[in-house]
């Protein structure tokens, strides 16, 4: 990397930002996030007509005001509307009855969509998730990163065959998606929960029609409508942030003519820059009855003239193919745009928006994504509505407002279920007339962040072995309670066997019940076999099982003796690989008796391998307790007994398999 750049990591990709870059003429230092240093600004009247004269009813805000205000986002930032075009099936639409996690039964639906009748019309493979009641059902509508095959662990999901920006992490090689990329972003797309509210989902990545990458425009879908792809646009060109609201809107046309979809209640949602043209495609296509902005900052929710977190000159320095090329002239300037994004939210009106912010994500400036509503709101008054109803930003983790909602999250930039309920909360309010919801949803459910890797340990975590420079060194014992003999090479843990695999390695921390976190690499010798033994009862296995079909419950990612994974997501040997568990430990009574079992949630490498398993009295016969037992293992299982309480072990099992990162953080206030 070049002297005196930094890195930035954004919906997975790692972006170079030079400290100091030359963009138009102007310098872009390092950004600000102080808000002290935020200048005095005017916004323009987002009620101002061609004339200047602002609208003082509804109707002369559609008839007049609102068209002006649309041009001048057109010429000024995302440019020219892109035209609509014939949309048609390729082949036959893909139907199947699938059962996915928490007992959801759905209907699934795939469809590749060519979108306009040129020789060289684009095409989109669009998922669809639908209740299975079959009667009309809303739906969201987004746009995803890395394929569709991304967003969720179901293995009958098409395989992405786009462009993508690469990421090894999630399974993006070469710029094309592998099959370790499957669930890689589950997380972000909570099917089953939504599906329990009522609501069908719907998604297609945005590669399909404009790589992501400067020089993506002559692959996009710009080329088959006659746009020009080479030399000097034209200022008001549309670039990727247009295209792919377009794409958004294709998709919509064939949405509405499936019985099984509610055609007046289709909800365009995005994130980040997805979110960006979410809230262009709202702007543009008004048949989405709701529209929402995830953390979608510059040229997106949040107010240009603030110049906080990402600022034009930045946007436009890194991204140059996202917006039109008259929106970099105003980099430094920002004070000169004759709109600004309170307009790009009004334009949503009288229909319900919804913006949503993450307290961390500073770059997306979330103040300037709540002053941005509140600035939107005067659009809804004329039509007689509430819009966000206070100028008051609220606490963190707390939604408000009535037409226009907002929410400023705990975290980082993300996409999480939590964000999802709400959506769905405000949906079921504005968009379907349910106050009170009909029923309320299922608590949010466990599902990690996976990547990138090493995964930071999150607050109220337990660090047992970081990179080896821990203060006071692991947290992990041998089996007699004395310093671990197991090797520290280049920062990981390897396992060093004894005679009879009984070297394990205990906590010192016991808990009762735990999400615990544990990345390793398996080793081709021993078959990889390893494994996490919680409370030194219940074994989640390790094992070289890359390839296997169909595993087993001794593969990688089963619970050993009780079950086996839900999907093979093993990665090669000599590949780093993450497991997340949250551990539910069973209740016993006096006597010793399980009067509740025992539960396990895990992901493995982005993808979901047990699901709430339960059990009840440990099935393995080579459980630490009952091999190479020490006094000190005695008096952790004494212990155990009377408490509920367990450390975690790693096995020795005869490979050479390393660990990092291993940290458990207790779920029951210990």
């Amino acid at each position: 990397m070049p002297i005196g750049c930094r890195q930035l990591q954004r919906d997975g990709l790692w972006l170079t930002i030079g400290l100091v870059m030359v963009m138009s003429a102007v310098t872009a230092a390092e950004p600000n996030y102080d808000e002290a240093a935020v200048g005095p600004y005017t916004l323009p009247d987002v009620l101002a007509g061609p004339n200047g004269v602002p609208a003082k009813t509804a109707d002369d805000w559609t008839a007049r005001s609102r068209p002006h205000q649309l041009a001048l986002l057109e010429q000024s930032v995302y440019g020219r509307r892109l035209p609509g075009v014939p949309v048609s099936v390729v082949g036959a639409v893909e139907r199947a009855d699938v059962d996915l996690a928490d007992g959801a039964k759905a209907v699934r639906l795939q469809a590749r969509l060519r979108l306009g009748d040129a020789a060289d019309a684009p095409t989109t493979d669009v998922l669809l998730y639908l209740p299975a009641s079959g009667l009309p059902a809303p739906v969201f509508l987004n746009l995803n990163f890395k394929g569709n095959q991304a967003e969720h662990v179901d293995p009958g999901i098409r395989l992405c065959e786009a462009w993508l920006p690469d990421d090894a992490a999630a399974g993006i090689v070469d710029h094309k998606a592998t099959q370790a990329s499957r669930g890689a972003s589950a997380h972000r797309w909570p099917v089953e929960t939504l599906l329990a509210r009522g609501y069908g989902m719907a998604t297609a990545c945005y590669g399909d029609v404009f790589p992501d990458r400067p020089d993506g425009r002559a692959a996009s879908a710009v080329v088959s409508l006659g746009r020009p792809v080479a030399g000097e646009l034209p200022a008001d060109e549309p670039g990727a942030i247009a295209t792919w609201a377009w794409q958004l809107s294709r998709i919509l046309d064939w949405l509405v003519t499936l019985p099984e979809v509610d055609a007046r209640k289709v909800i365009v949602m995005g994130h980040s820059r997805n979110g960006k043209a979410a809230l262009w495609a709202g702007a543009c296509d008004e048949r989405f009855a709701m529209v929402v902005s995830n953390e979608s900052g510059c040229g997106g929710a949040a107010l240009e003239r603030r110049s906080y977190g990402e600022t034009i000159a930045a946007i436009t320095g890194r991204f140059p193919h996202w917006f039109c090329p008259a929106f970099a002239t105003y980099a430094g300037r920002e004070v000169d745009l004759p709109c600004d994004q309170h307009v790009l939210l009004a334009l949503t009106a009288p229909r319900p928006l919804y913006v949503a912010s993450a307290v961390e994500d500073r770059w997306a400036d979330p103040r300037g994504e709540f002053l941005a509503a509140v600035a939107a709101s005067p659009v809804w008054n004329l039509f007689g509505l509430v819009g966000l109803g206070t100028g008051d930003s609220p606490a963190v983790d707390s939604p408000i407002g009535s037409t226009i909602g907002y929410h400023v999250r705990s975290g980082k930039h993300d996409l999480l279920e939590v964000d999802w309920v709400r959506f769905a909360d405000f949906a079921d309010r504005t968009v379907r007339g349910l106050d009170p919801p009909v029923s309320q949803p299922r608590p949010v459910g466990f599902r990690p962040v996976q990547q990138p890797l090493p995964v930071k340990p999150p607050p109220g975590a337990i660090l047992l072995f970081g990179d080896g420079s821990e203060p006071g060194g692991p947290k992990l014992t041998n089996m007699a309670g004395g310093p671990i003999d197991w090797e520290i090479e280049d920062g990981t843990l390897v396992m060093s066997k004894t005679k009879g695999h009984a070297n394990h390695l205990v906590s010192m921390p016991v808990f009762r019940d735990a999400d615990i976190h544990a990345e390793f690499m398996t080793s081709p010798k021993a078959s990889g076999n390893s494994g996490l033994y919680i409370h030194g009862h219940y074994e989640m296995q390790i094992f070289d099982s890359f390839g296997v079909d169909p595993p087993t419950d001794q593969d990688e990612g089963s619970l050993y003796r009780f079950g086996k994974p839900l999907v093979n997501a093993a990665r090669p040997t000599g590949e780093w690989q993450v497991y997340d568990i949250r551990f539910i430990a069973p209740r016993r009574d006096a006597t010793g008796t399980i009067t509740t079992p025992g539960s396990i949630t895990a992901w493995l490498n982005g993808q979901l391998v047990q699901d709430g398993i339960e059990f009840t009295e440990p099935r393995s016969p080579y459980i630490p307790y009952r091999h190479g037992v020490t006094d000190h293992l005695r008096a952790i299982e004494k212990t155990q007994r009377a408490t509920g309480k367990g450390p975690l072990f790693l096995q020795d099992h005869g490979s050479p398999v390393r660990f990092r990162n291993v940290w458990i953080k207790p779920l029951d206030g210990d």
